[in-house]
């Protein structure tokens, strides 16, 4: 991408990157030489600069209507033991930036997300289109919410880490884990699975079709 002259070493902070897409202002650093970015890129990869000392940004628009494609971050610094390759690369890639090349290199054919994230379609095209390779279709649907059920993975994060809970399969989890603990046949829960469906529409399903479909198994297999 930065050979591309599609991506360039920023130096702005957080505070001020906001700013400037709030204002679709550009970074100061928006047209620096392509081979100085490159070279900046290697001092980061080289541990050169400190954390949120230098990024690398995306060029992609920063009057796009989508405030998402206003420059997003591509690559970070973070001086974090990495658990396979440990202290020897600290440059680490932002989710937004991964997403749509995994799943291409990958050759998933649909990749699927919740309707949080469909501001990000653009951005995913984009970079697919940018290097030239394969394009999954993506496709955006509501989230499962359960009635009187927590289903925020960062909240649940929250309790586990919090001993709240003694972990993913306490019993009062809404986790696989502590579905399988509380008995719960797989097929019962793909049968409720498949009883509601897919759908672009917010809603809120009562726990009585899940439990129907847990009743609804037992009493055929027990």
């Amino acid at each position: 991408l930065i050979k591309k002259d599609l991506a360039y070493v920023c130096h702005q902070t957080s505070e001020q990157i906001a700013a400037g897409r709030e204002t679709m202002t550009d970074s100061p650093w928006r047209n620096r030489p392509v081979e100085e970015s490159l070279k900046l890129f290697d001092d980061m990869a080289a541990g050169k600069f400190p954390e949120n000392g230098a990024i690398v940004r995306m060029k992609i628009d920063m009057k796009h209507p989508n405030t998402v494609m206003r420059d997003p971050i591509a690559y970070r610094i973070k001086y974090h033991a990495h658990p396979r390759t440990g202290d020897k690369w600290c440059v680490y890639p932002s989710y937004d930036y991964t997403h749509c090349l995994v799943d291409s290199l990958e050759w998933i054919t649909h990749s699927l997300c919740t309707l949080e994230f469909e501001i990000r379609r653009d951005q995913y095209y984009w970079l697919i289109a940018a290097l030239d390779m394969y394009r999954p279709f993506v496709w955006e649907f509501s989230r499962l919410n359960l009635e009187k059920t927590m289903v925020s993975k960062r909240k649940l994060l929250a309790l586990v880490k919090s001993k709240t809970v003694r972990g993913w399969d306490d019993p009062r989890m809404p986790t696989l884990l502590a579905m399988r603990r509380k008995g719960y046949p797989p097929t019962a829960i793909n049968e409720f699975c498949s009883q509601i469906g897919v759908s672009r529409n917010a809603n809120t399903i009562g726990l009585h079709k899940l439990e129907h479909c847990i009743r609804t198994e037992l009493d055929e297999t027990v």
